[in-house]
């Protein structure tokens, strides 16, 4: 039994790192670039639990709350990927 549930986890854990992981390193290797390319994981994470898990909720009332407070992540992480889209642009204009 203890061998089917390490089976289990690494085929789960495996399943979520096609979705969130990154074989590559982000080019260039700045923290400004990794601290993105994390976000953007985060992301796709996040919007696949919108999108997949959390529908597949059958209590009404928690389905809607986690989809609130996930909605709610998923827009953070949009607003902080603007922001930097703006920072970026405006070094831009500056070089």
């Amino acid at each position: 039994m203890h061998n089917d549930n390490i089976k289990s986890h690494a085929e789960d854990f495996k399943r979520t790192q096609a979705i969130i992981g990154n074989e590559k390193a982000p080019t260039s290797n700045t923290p400004e670039n990794i601290s993105r390319d994390r976000l953007l994981r985060a992301q796709v994470g996040l919007l696949h639990l919108l999108t997949e898990v959390i529908p597949q909720i059958s209590d009404e009332k928690q389905r809607h709350e986690m989809y609130l407070l996930v909605e709610g992540i998923h827009n953070l992480t949009r607003f902080e990927e603007c922001d930097a889209t703006k920072e970026r642009q405006a070094q831009g204009a500056k070089a």
